[in-house]
């Protein structure tokens, strides 16, 4: 669909309104323990990044250093021999941790938004918000299906996700998150209404994690989650770590790095916030690289 049609169908401020992702999607409809000091020191993607280890340096992030046996993959995914079996880098952590007694599920970017548009759309499409107009984007579901041209309506303020919407909704922000008991039983009740299909949270995979963090993490942390997001949602809708895991009444936020990677900058950015805002448990897992049986690992 042309940018041009797109305006003429939802307004001349449809595609500012967009997402980042949408606006792509609109126009083309495609879419502090011991550190491993000597792994930090020798993995590429930390001499790389000097400034992704003074970041683990100065918050004192725990990191877990593993070794694995890669295996040669002409794509992109790096993948591990595990018990004469590959997988990915993830999913290695995952039976890692599953080995110590814990569950894991794989978090991201994604459960994350899910909570918050759950929670937080009376507050966004306030009918009263004298800022709120009429904008259109892509059907997620049908996007996920193959449909294309398909579009939503719905009510979103022009300066929404900015720091400049916390400023002058402050007052309502603050009524809102009153409003929002920090029960469990009450998060569950509110579970069912939602932004997230704007927010491309809409899948099942995403929504079930989601509700597993309300079940897992304490209910105030929660909502100190949604204050921090909807201080500047675009600015700080990624950079969360790759997984969840949990055993008991205790949890931590895992992410994981293979030998070759690196911290992103809102990784970074997260890794920051959390040490000075968010306080959330957290741990880096780097797997550095070793000789496979036939010879030399992956680097």
């Amino acid at each position: 669909m042309p940018k041009r049609t797109i305006k003429k169908a939802f307004g001349r401020e449809t595609l500012s309104a967009l997402r980042p992702d949408d606006r792509v999607a609109a126009v083309s409809q495609k879419r502090s323990g011991q550190r491993a000091t000597s792994l930090l020191d020798s993995a590429p993607m930390y001499k790389t990044r000097r400034r992704a280890r003074s970041i683990i340096d100065a918050y004192g992030i725990e990191v877990i250093a593993l070794k694995a046996a890669y295996v040669a993959n002409p794509g992109r995914r790096a993948l591990i021999l595990d018990d004469s079996q590959s997988c990915g880098v993830e999913e290695y952590v995952c039976r890692y941790f599953s080995r110590l007694g814990y569950s894991t599920a794989i978090l991201e970017n994604n459960p994350i938004h899910v909570l918050f548009g759950t929670y937080m759309w009376p507050l966004i499409q306030d009918a009263g918000d004298r800022r709120g107009r009429i904008i259109g984007f892509p059907n997620r579901q049908a996007y996920d299906a193959g449909r294309t041209g398909e579009f939503i309506r719905s009510w979103l303020p022009a300066d929404f996700g900015k720091p400049e919407y916390a400023i002058r909704r402050a007052k309502q922000i603050k009524k809102h998150m009153a409003a929002i008991t920090a029960e469990r039983h009450e998060l569950r009740c509110l579970f069912d209404r939602d932004l997230k299909n704007y927010l491309w949270a809409h899948r099942a995979e995403h929504i079930q994690i989601a509700r597993q963090l309300i079940e897992i993490v304490p209910a105030d942390t929660i909502m100190e989650v949604l204050r921090y997001l909807i201080e500047h949602y675009w600015g700080r809708y990624t950079g969360w770590p790759d997984l969840l895991v949990h055993r008991q009444k205790e949890f931590m936020l895992v992410e994981v790095k293979s030998a070759r990677d690196t911290l992103g900058g809102d990784q970074q950015r997260w890794i920051r916030d959390n040490h000075e805002r968010l306080h959330l448990p957290f741990k880096l897992v780097a797997v550095g690289s070793m000789p496979t049986q036939e010879g030399s690992g992956r680097p």
